[in-house]
């Protein structure tokens, strides 16, 4: 290993009503055949002024959760952050399903 620090991805992920991106710093094979462990969730600092919609929802929906197991097949992508200066503000986000037009 380089370093002594920990890595830090961004997973890219979507189920069949919405988009994910959230940062986590443990990212693996689950023991569930087919599935990616991700563990060690990073949320955006509670301190700042402004908190938007999209990092409150995660917040909530994963607050109180240790690791999630996600299907191979609704895995988009994983980035590998060089520091975590490379965070930025809004990775954190939950896209809502775009509705159809009649």
């Amino acid at each position: 290993m380089k370093n002594s620090k920990k890595n830090i991805f961004r997973v890219h992920f979507q189920t069949e009503e919405r988009s994910y991106s959230l940062l986590a710093r443990s990212v693996k094979e689950a023991e569930f055949f087919g599935f990616i462990e991700i563990s060690e969730i990073i949320f955006e600092d509670t301190d700042r002024l402004i908190i938007t919609p999209e990092d409150e929802a995660l917040r909530k929906e994963f607050a109180k959760t240790e690791s999630i197991s996600i299907p191979h097949q609704y895995m988009r992508r994983i980035d590998c952050l060089a520091d975590d200066n490379d965070i930025g503000v809004s990775y954190l986000k939950i896209a809502e399903p775009k509705t159809k037009n009649n």
